[in-house]
């Protein structure tokens, strides 16, 4: 918004904006008043007609006389005026097509009426010198029409000389001749400063109004922005608030065991017992172990989050980089005699962050050996895909496990880190589901995709698509 405004009140001072308003509210705002106009003297005319027609009716014809020629000309101001205003109805209608006959329709307006409230003065001049009806003329043009004040000057100085014309042919006295030019100058004056000042403040209020308009859009865009910035600070506040109120309890199990475990040994319960010292070695090893894991991947999605984790990719060659995480956890597998079997393509690469990509492998193959029964085995696929689209190639890298599998609801709330979906593996293995969560986040850093194929008891598969280095 800071940078919004400025930029607007900037062009708020330049002539662009003159031109954009005149263009398009001041064409508006001319349609509808020039219609108006012609629309309101339509009845006044078909007023002033009956009333001639009434005081002239059963009378002999006699000579032309000047009520004569303003009864004539009332009849074609009236025809006049139902013509403009029906033309003004049809411009309104189609607006977008006739954007020319818009702008010339006020002029047309402005000049027919000038010149009939001159005509009309004119005529009157064989009776009395009074000019109200040029006055009023002017008046009603200058305060109704926005017409620029170069074209008004002009307008003015054309119907001007006209009148004078007109008076000077059809006022006997002419010694008033000049009178009634010096009052018609007056009128011109009064009605060129009238419009001018009409014109400014109409000119200024319009463009308050769009600037009002362009800060209430502005305002608006921005309250919706922050408003959908809450609610999602709101839901990852809970979904935080929820995950460490789960992480606490995952953590307190493990912990709480070692504690119990330790005291056990410290009383020297198995003493005589090898195996189930060696047991309980095992189980209290285990203990420990779950709760490291645990730990590292909450310190690797808080740093990720924080922003504060650096994304280095580099060339890495897929298989030796599943490989390497595979000798990590060969370990944990022989204690399940579990065979990882690794079935990449030894000349694919991608450019990826080595420690991002080996946490990935790392947390995948640690559930797939997790949820896949003693003797069992894990195999991990790779393939080249290209884009039907664009043709980029990718590397699509697949870990596959024929253990319990998933349910539908378990699968549609996997990489939510509000929701605990991961439960324990066929040995009683324990989990929060964070390292999926891990995965997801950095597999999305390297604008690559990673999605679940899973059937209750049949197993499940992992695919992960990263873009290829050639």
């Amino acid at each position: 918004m800071a940078k919004t405004l400025p930029s607007f009140f900037q062009r708020f001072k330049t002539p662009a904006l003159d031109k954009m308003i005149i263009e398009e509210e001041v064409r508006t705002a001319n349609l509808s008043r020039a219609t108006a106009i012609t629309g309101l003297f339509v009845p006044v005319t078909i007023i002033i007609h009956l009333y001639f027609s009434y005081n002239t009716f059963g009378k002999q014809p006699h000579t032309l006389n000047p009520l004569d020629n303003f009864f004539a000309l009332n009849s074609y101001l009236g025809l006049i005026c139902l013509i403009l205003f029906l033309s003004g109805l049809w411009l309104k209608r189609s607006s977008r097509e006739h954007t020319l006959l818009i702008s010339l329709f006020p002029h047309l307006v402005f000049l027919v009426f000038a010149t009939a409230g001159a005509l009309c003065s004119i005529y009157d001049q064989a009776l009395d010198r009074t000019i109200i009806i040029f006055l009023l003329a002017c008046l009603l043009n200058a305060s109704t029409l926005l017409i620029r004040p170069l074209n008004l000057i002009l307008y003015l100085t054309v119907v001007y000389l006209f009148f004078c014309y007109g008076v000077y042919l059809t006022q006997p006295d002419q010694q008033e001749v000049m009178l009634i030019a010096i009052d018609a100058l007056c009128v011109i004056a009064v009605t060129y400063a009238i419009g001018r000042v009409f014109w400014n403040n109409n000119l200024t209020r319009l463009k308050q109004d769009r600037l009002i308009k362009s800060q209430k859009s502005i305002l608006v865009h921005q309250y919706e922005k922050l408003s959908q910035s809450n609610v999602k600070l709101e839901k990852s506040n809970a979904s935080k608030d929820q995950f460490f109120s789960i992480l606490a309890h995952d953590l307190r199990g493990p912990l709480n065991s070692a504690i119990a475990l330790t005291k056990f040994l410290e009383e020297g319960l198995f003493e005589s017992d090898h195996e189930e010292r060696q047991k309980m070695y095992n189980l209290l090893q285990n203990s420990l172990n779950n709760s490291s894991k645990l730990l590292e991947n909450v310190l690797l999605w808080s740093t990720n989050q924080a922003g504060v984790l650096h994304f280095k990719p580099m060339r890495l060659n897929v298989y030796e980089t599943v490989q390497s995480s595979i000798e990590i956890l060969k370990i944990v597998a022989a204690q399940k005699n579990i065979e990882i079997i690794n079935l990449v393509s030894k000349y694919l690469s991608i450019s990826a962050d080595m420690d991002m990509i080996h946490t990935v492998f790392r947390n995948l193959l640690s559930n797939a050996i997790k949820f896949t029964p003693n003797f069992g085995s894990v195999e991990i696929r790779s393939e080249l895909v290209i884009n039907e689209h664009n043709g980029r190639e990718s590397v699509r890298i697949s870990v596959v496990d024929y253990g319990v599998g998933m349910s539908s609801k378990t699968l549609n709330n996997l990489f939510r880190i509000e929701k605990k979906m991961i439960g324990l593996g066929t040995n009683n293995e324990t989990g929060t589901g964070l390292g999926l969560v891990l995965c997801k986040d950095f597999i999305e850093k390297h604008e690559g995709s990673i999605i679940v194929e899973s059937k209750e008891n049949e197993g499940s598969k992992f695919i992960i698509t990263l873009p290829a280095r050639t």
